[in-house]
């Protein structure tokens, strides 16, 4: 570390997996408290970051860059030969252009109330992680992980409606994201809004054929929508992915009653 290198240390950032419903995913990232330094007028500007388990590189690039797409230049950077397996506990560097510094202090000020409500939502506190969480987006709006995990929590506190429009800032912003899709989905499955739900879970799917809670979601909404010959297909189709879980014991038994109600 040189004498003009600005560097301050994130801590493990990790991934909470919520269940509402189905299950639906949320990012938790732990910080350790060092101040944000001061910026002077030369020299790299850099934040040392240590690697979580779990973590990924896209994770990360969202995080600090509000770009998944930078984890390329992460990996140059820090010479990763197999950017897919970084080790969790070792240290990454992470750089930054002059005015990409304001923004990654804004970030590094909503990690606080961010990581207490991270904290309080897996205590199921969550009319103080909501609080914690709108802290977090007043300091850094582009915090996607703050705005994502708003919206769970409203959700499990059943203000669907007011979770939605986050979710569908979400999802237009990452048109590829499939935990964006599926929480936008379940959201419209708990409103029952079935159809459009269907339309979330098949855009999930389009962009990952093998996501399981995508094709078990997918599956109950066309159900519940009433469209017995593709909630069939659906629930087989989950079962070639998945024959063995609690959640494919679930699977037969929707797909029992629909043929039962056939008289098959």
């Amino acid at each position: 570390m040189t004498r003009i290198q600005r560097i301050f240390r994130f801590g493990r950032w990790g991934l909470l997996w919520v269940l509402v419903g189905f299950a639906a995913a949320g990012c938790a990232k732990k910080v350790l408290d060092y101040p944000v330094p001061s910026v002077r007028e030369s020299g790299p500007l850099i934040i040392e970051h240590r690697v979580a388990e779990g973590e990924t590189l896209r994770l990360i690039a969202d995080n600090y860059y509000g770009d998944p797409a930078r984890a390329s230049d992460i990996a140059l950077t820090n010479g990763l030969m197999d950017p897919d397996r970084i080790l969790p506990g070792s240290f990454l560097r992470l750089h930054f252009a002059g005015q990409e510094w304001d923004s990654a202090r804004r970030r590094a000020a909503a990690l606080e109330p961010y990581n207490r409500g991270v904290d309080l939502l897996a205590r199921e506190q969550l009319g103080e992680a909501e609080r914690q969480f709108r802290f977090a987006i007043d300091t850094a709006p582009e915090l996607v992980s703050a705005r994502y995990n708003l919206a769970l929590v409203l959700v499990k506190r059943g203000r669907n409606s007011e979770a939605l429009p986050l979710l569908e800032e979400l999802t237009a912003q990452r048109p590829e994201d499939t935990d964006f899709l599926f929480a936008r989905g379940h959201a419209l499955f708990l409103m029952t809004r079935f159809d459009e739900a269907v339309d979330q879970f098949r855009l999930a799917l389009a962009v990952k054929e093998n996501h399981q809670r995508a094709a078990f979601s997918l599956a109950r909404s066309l159900q519940e929508a009433g469209h017995v010959a593709q909630a069939r297909a659906a629930w087989q189709r989950y079962l070639d992915l998945d024959d063995t879980s609690s959640w494919a014991t679930a699977a037969r038994r929707h797909l029992q009653k629909l043929n039962d109600a056939d008289g098959e």
